[in-house]
């Protein structure tokens, strides 16, 4: 999509200097073709995603709080702003047809905590790819640790609802993990890429400690 984007946004600003009627006329035209570009995408992306929590038997999909999202990424503009919010809508009503409620969960601090052993620390987010925690040494793709702690604080709270019906584990590429730390691999050994884990969480203190 950044790519589409700016593809996009070289088109328009050639044709903005041309500077006659016919081509504003196909600037508007360019919108059109941009927006539903990327509609499409996120469609797609969206019925993936909801029909990956269906075969996994999934309660919930969480996704971080998107307020203030731009703010939080220094180089996300409001394109990116746009496409995160629309991608929400589209998976909030893909799943609500399926019985699969989507929750928002408050991203602090998701970004720097260790997924493995709990350590917050700055320093933890080397790059805006890189994750590596400074106490452990466990290193993975900075979203992919960023996305564990996610789906870690919506169980945790889940679990301390008063509403009941909490989910039992989070999935992971290449299994799943629960409440009470105990991990299961995927049937295919996760294929796809993603590193293995094998973590325990501490639930007197909130914190995750390896085996």
């Amino acid at each position: 999509m950044n790519h589409w984007h700016r593809e996009f946004e070289k088109r328009r600003g050639s044709l903005q200097q041309r500077g006659t009627r016919a081509a504003h006329e196909t600037i508007r035209s360019v919108g059109h073709t941009e927006t539903g570009r990327y509609d499409h995408f996120l469609h797609t992306v969206s019925k993936e995603l909801v029909a990956e929590a269906v075969d996994n038997g999934c309660d919930v999909i969480a996704f971080e709080n998107l307020t203030g999202i731009r703010e939080r990424m220094p180089n996300a503009k409001k394109f990116h702003a746009w496409a995160f919010r629309r991608l929400f809508e589209y998976v909030e009503y893909k799943a609500e047809v399926v019985g699969i409620s989507v929750e928002q969960v408050s991203p602090a601090y998701t970004s720097q905590r260790c997924s493995k052993c709990g350590t917050t620390l700055r320093e933890n987010r080397q790059t805006q790819e890189r994750f590596c925690c400074q106490k452990c040494g466990y290193e993975v793709n900075a979203d992919y640790n960023a996305a564990k702690n996610i789906g870690l604080k919506q169980l945790r709270s889940a679990q301390t609802s008063s509403s009941g019906g909490a989910p039992v584990n989070v999935r992971l590429n290449r299994g799943t993990l629960n409440v009470n730390g105990e991990y299961s691999p995927a049937s295919d050994g996760g294929q796809n890429g993603s590193p293995c884990e094998s973590p325990t969480l501490n639930e007197a203190n909130g914190e995750a400690v390896s085996k």
